[in-house]
């Protein structure tokens, strides 16, 4: 009965290429936030900036460096022209390796935050998530072949992508201003991220489908 599941799961997922990819989108979705929210508040508390167009300056900046992360995780493996041949076990293990150092380095932001550790903590939060997520794109065999870098396909990568960025600067500027859920402001300033981040993920993955990771 197990094995007879299995081979269902594994034979729907085969055939639903938008299903497999969605998941895999939404795993490196939470690794790209961690790496966003990790690089906004290393510089923003290391400036000490807190809200406004000032922080949407510095959101810019992480938002653009989790974008470049993306499609190199997306191009290499979401929306890869051949399948890789792993079975779904595998398949598994990589989606939840993947999206759990995401959310390790969110949910560390969100205590760090909550507690108004300094800049230096969230520097070395950061170090250690890029030395875990090397470690994982090694063992997976991953690398980007010089016939991926397709020029048209990366031009509309940075429209579809500039949109996203200002979808995502514009919410973190003005709903950190107008929304004030806690009496804690790096909390506050981490909702409007997740808010801003929820929005623009979404587009991003249309976007990406549709226009650029086409077949």
């Amino acid at each position: 009965m197990e094995n007879t599941l299995k081979q269902v799961v594994y034979n729907k997922l085969k055939t639903s290429t938008t299903i497999v990819q969605f998941l895999r989108f939404a795993s490196i979705g939470f690794l790209n936030t961690g790496l966003d929210f990790l690089i906004l508040n290393a510089i923003s508390k290391s400036l000490g900036i807190t809200q406004g167009w000032a922080l949407g300056a510095v959101d810019l900046v992480s938002f653009t460096a989790a974008l470049v992360q993306s499609y190199l995780w997306n191009r290499t493996w979401t929306f890869a022209k051949k399948e890789d041949g792993i079975g779904l076990l595998k398949n598994a293990i990589r989606l939840i390796e993947v999206g759990a150092l995401g959310v390790a380095a969110i949910i560390s932001v969100l205590i760090a935050s909550k507690f108004s550790a300094p800049a230096y903590v969230y520097v070395i939060l950061l170090a250690v998530y890029l030395l875990v997520e090397s470690s994982l794109w090694r063992r997976y065999g991953f690398h980007m072949k010089a016939g991926q870098h397709e020029a048209h396909s990366f031009t509309v990568f940075l429209l579809v992508t500039l949109i996203g960025v200002l979808i995502n600067v514009s919410l973190v500027s003005l709903v950190s201003v107008h929304l004030q859920l806690t009496s804690t402001v790096d909390l506050n300033k981490n909702i409007a991220k997740v808010l801003a981040t929820a929005i623009s993920l979404f587009w991003n993955f249309i976007g990406y489908k549709i226009f650029v990771f086409k077949k």
